[in-house]
């Protein structure tokens, strides 16, 4: 069965689109069988991240409500074998039921290994689908003190539903860490009150790439190999075999300060 990954924050703008497509990619990269799935109905750029833009025909309520085969609204990539995507609609006009679509949207994701869920930044109807039917949930946050405060408030939320959640720093400057300038991980971890699953390294490479559909596919990407240190943790605990170190390979120099300002 496969395990549903709900990737949220209240906040917007802090990267959970990114993260989302990326982990997808790295969990794909490592043989296993994945439903990217965009939830966010009010502005979903999962289609142009990933550049298939041009490819999509068809979303994912279209899938959920029988209008179409999965297979003809999933779109699938040449160069990543194993990755498929489902795309949010341009403009949804189906009344969304949490229940009931949810129970829809768990059928299309079961022969998969892992479907990743991205969701917009509120507390919106396709979140509480989301959270109904995801097996856990990653909460995405940077250094912006807002941000941190909308990880607490939706890692509490998803809490009071039983779901478990734990927390991705995104975009971290590890250079302003060690020179005082912003929050360390322990402080991040501390304000927004959830575990650490993994670190995602600032990578000017990569939001540059990503305006042309591009992931963090290679050396090239200093983000890579982070998102590639979660998608193992996660296949680790599935499987049980021995998980990454979170940042084994991501922060080499000042380690121990960065983790512990």
């Amino acid at each position: 069965m496969a395990h549903i990954i709900l990737v949220t924050s209240f906040k917007g703008g802090v990267g959970k689109s990114t993260v989302s497509a990326n982990l997808a990619l790295k969990l794909a990269r490592l043989g296993q069988k994945v439903l990217l799935c965009d939830l966010d109905f009010d502005l979903g750029t999962l289609d142009l991240i990933t550049g298939c833009e041009d490819r999509m025909l068809f979303d994912v309520c279209d899938a959920v409500y029988g209008r179409r085969d999965v297979e003809d609204c999933a779109v699938t990539f040449p160069s990543v074998p194993g990755l498929y995507l489902l795309g949010a609609p341009f403009r949804c006009t189906d009344e969304i039921v949490p229940e009931d679509f949810a129970e829809k949207l768990s059928a299309i994701c079961e022969p998969y290994d892992y479907a990743v869920l991205d969701t917009p930044g509120a507390d919106s109807v396709t979140v509480a689908v989301g959270a109904r039917c995801a097996d856990s949930a990653i909460v995405v946050a940077t250094h912006n003190p807002t941000s941190l405060r909308g990880a607490e408030k939706t890692a509490q939320r998803l809490r009071d539903v039983d779901l478990p959640c734990r927390l991705v720093i995104n975009n971290f400057d590890a250079v302003s860490v060690s020179e005082d300038k912003r929050t360390g991980m322990i402080s991040m971890i501390d304000a927004t009150k959830t575990p650490l699953l993994g670190v995602v390294p600032y990578d000017r490479t990569l939001m540059f790439a990503q305006e042309k559909g591009v992931l963090a596919d290679g050396d090239s990407f200093p983000s890579s190999k982070a998102f590639e240190n979660i998608a193992q943790r996660l296949i680790a605990e599935k499987t049980g075999g021995r998980p990454v170190p979170v940042l084994s390979g991501v922060i080499g120099r000042k380690r121990k300060k960065v983790l512990t300002k």
